[in-house]
């Protein structure tokens, strides 16, 4: 980020549709949506001795701990083809 501004979420969108269809993937398929919580939730599956939920909350900006708190309550493995899809 260039002069501590914000991305446009719309630019944001669009240049992450351009990459899925480079990489050969649907883009209807996928969404930052998708991408931001597969984030999330392997953060805190992958590498829980160094990411808690707090530090979570402050990355993904949550004011609430509750909207932080849903990613530690997915069962990876009854999740794990979703999240191979996405990835």
């Amino acid at each position: 980020m260039k002069n501590n501004k914000q991305f446009n979420p719309c630019v944001l969108h669009k240049i992450f549709k351009e990459i899925l269809e480079r990489a050969g993937l649907p883009a209807h398929r996928f969404s930052l949506h998708h991408l931001r919580h597969t984030i999330a939730t392997l953060l805190l599956q992958e590498i829980k001795d160094k990411v808690d939920v707090r530090t979570l909350q402050q990355l993904f900006g949550h004011e609430s701990l509750a909207s932080t708190s849903k990613y530690t309550h997915i069962d990876f493995e009854q999740n794990k083809s979703y999240l191979v899809v996405i990835i």
